[in-house]
């Protein structure tokens, strides 16, 4: 005879709570679709604190973005999509998130240029012996040295400014052609009223200032006009 023993247990299982995010006023992801979509630059989302932080290399050279939004279904975005998003801004730039159930959210944009620090050289240089300083004397066509320059005339940009910061004169113009990452040629019309009337003054101290897509550089040697 056999005898058949059937034994009860009891097995205790570990459950977990799984917590999905019902919020429909938000954004899922948020990309710079300038340079295809394919190649879409996607940013970083903080939903707490509503910041969308894009981050750009400069040698995309853009002053408006193209982008592309993901947002949950029946969610509206206002800017649209469809809307250019200007890289320098004078004031933030915000999007309105509306969600189906009439919830909304606010989120502001927040543009980081990437780019290589751009070295500018002075004009004006120090003899290494006795220290005397030789002025550099500017002229209607001025040619500056560096590195990591953006050669494109219409993000770059050439400032004479006084002791205060103040632009006293920005109508020089790039010469692209004889321009490279490595050295700019800029030009201004020597007939122009205010040139010549700036280049009366022979001793007036005069800064350099370069700015190219955001960011300025200034030296700290003064120059005067010849």
């Amino acid at each position: 005879m056999t005898s058949v023993f059937l034994l009860s247990c009891t097995k205790e299982e570990d459950v977990t709570e799984i917590t999905i995010d019902q919020t429909k006023n938000k954004i899922i992801s948020y990309g710079i679709t300038n340079p295809g979509k394919k190649d879409a630059i996607y940013s970083a989302i903080d939903h707490e604190a509503k910041i969308i932080t894009a981050y750009l290399p400069a040698y995309y050279e853009l002053e408006f973005m193209e982008v592309g939004i993901e947002l949950p279904q029946g969610t509206t975005i206002s800017p649209s999509t469809d809307e250019l998003v200007p890289v320098f801004s004078e004031k933030p730039f915000e999007y309105t998130v509306i969600a189906a159930d009439g919830t909304t959210a606010k989120y502001k944009l927040n543009v980081v240029i990437q780019y290589p620090d751009m070295v500018l050289n002075e004009l004006s240089t120090i003899n290494a012996s006795t220290g005397a300083v030789s002025t550099a004397k500017l002229e209607s066509i001025i040619t500056l040295s560096g590195k990591n320059f953006l050669p494109s005339g219409s993000v770059t940009k050439l400032y004479i400014v006084d002791e205060n910061g103040n632009k006293i004169w920005g109508s020089y113009v790039m010469d692209e052609v004889n321009s490279t990452s490595k050295s700019l040629t800029f030009t201004t019309d020597p007939k122009s009223e205010t040139y010549i009337e700036l280049i009366k003054d022979k001793t007036k101290q005069y800064w350099v200032q370069l700015e190219s897509y955001g960011m300025i550089k200034k030296m700290t040697r003064h120059v005067t006009f010849k």
